[in-house]
């Protein structure tokens, strides 16, 4: 799937709360995600490294070497292998756990260009579209992305960025109607 600028655009107002029912899908892919901390820091992390790569996606040509990233945040530039700085605890349990889950044990996880490179706005690699994300429960979130109704689809960047922004465990994708993500938005106070 090609996300056109538009679309990115549209990912970039979801992730500031922008979701609106009207405009949901019939059908979404949900993950469920424990996180290491507070919800509130993990929703933070999440959303501050998505809102970075859409921006660039939508300003920057994918055509060169490497792209800027100067508006990543540092830890994730830190556990992606692109700066010498410090890699937080939640961030490097979350790579020994994405290793572990994604990889089987074996291997490294995502470097920080190859991961930006999966937004391209011209390239077919990413097969989701950015949704939401709700807390149904103490030390849990669900991510909802629109897959177009697949339940199959490329995801291990976005798997990489649920674990190193500090999850624990991440179980999914799960297709779900829309109904789903409703009652859990209007649950969320």
């Amino acid at each position: 799937m090609i996300h056109e600028v538009e679309d990115i655009e549209l990912e970039l107002r979801r992730l500031s709360g922008g979701s609106s029912p009207q405009e949901a899908p019939p059908v979404m892919c949900a993950f469920d995600v424990d996180t290491s901390g507070s919800v509130e820091g993990y929703a933070t992390r999440v959303r501050s490294v998505l809102a970075a790569v859409f921006t660039l996606a939508i300003s920057e040509s994918f055509d060169g070497d490497d792209l800027p990233a100067a508006g990543f945040p540092e830890w994730f530039t830190a556990v992606s292998g692109a700066s010498a700085g410090l890699v937080p605890d939640f961030a490097r349990f979350g790579k020994e756990r994405y290793i572990a889950a994604v990889k089987g044990g074996s291997g490294g996880g995502w470097q920080l260009q190859e991961w930006i490179y999966q937004f391209d706005p011209d390239s077919e690699f990413r097969g989701w579209a950015w949704w939401d994300l709700v807390q149904p429960a103490s030390h849990r979130v669900r991510i909802w992305v629109d897959t177009w109704g697949e339940s199959f689809f490329a995801c291990d960047e976005l798997r990489w960025l649920m674990y190193t922004a500090g999850g624990t465990e991440v179980v999914g994708p799960t297709l779900v109607n829309k109904s789903d993500w409703l009652s859990l938005r209007a649950g969320r106070g």
